[in-house]
């Protein structure tokens, strides 16, 4: 065997060991950290089951301002979401919905705001708006809202209630 044989069969012996043994040693099962909570994206519709709210995606909503997801929500869970517990407390009425900047006003004459019993459906209209004026703003890169950020306002023609943020009522 010429020397020049020699040293490219010790040099891809080397190789293979190095490859092959890369001093890595094998392990069990490695378990993560706890899944990952808070808004997603998208336009989501919040509405309530045996624990408190729960957000619902609409992907393909075709909503293009927020008093269209006030009617989206009027619509309720559809079958297999109230099949799988979820219900509808918001009852509507006139439909006023304004907003500017990070913030959005739900104007509804005549409706109840203040009380404990009315904690879970403000929080759907709060959860709701938030979600829906985040994803109406995403579509323009220069005013971009994040849904943490919307501070939503409701007004009953005598009082106003709020601002509210979402995470207000995600407390479960």
């Amino acid at each position: 065997m010429t020397p020049v044989r020699v040293v490219t069969l010790a040099l891809t012996l080397a190789l293979a060991a190095a490859l092959t043994a890369c001093g890595v040693r094998p392990t069990g099962v490695v378990t993560g950290a706890d899944p990952a909570t808070g808004l997603t994206r998208g336009l989501r519709l919040y509405y309530v089951d045996g624990t408190g709210l729960r957000g619902v995606s609409r992907p393909d909503s075709g909503l293009r301002d927020l008093p269209g997801v006030i009617k989206m929500l009027g619509e309720g869970p559809n079958k297999a979401e109230r099949e799988a517990g979820l219900t509808n407390l918001v009852e509507i009425g006139e439909i006023d919905v304004t907003a500017r900047g990070d913030r959005v006003t739900y104007r509804s004459p005549g409706a109840f705001f203040d009380s404990d019993r009315d904690r879970l459906p403000n929080g759907q209209l709060v959860c709701t708006l938030a979600r829906a004026h985040s994803y109406l703003s995403s579509k323009d890169e220069a005013r971009r809202i994040r849904p943490d950020d919307v501070q939503v306002t409701l007004d009953n023609g005598e009082r106003r209630f709020g601002p509210y943020r979402c995470s207000q009522f995600l407390d479960g």
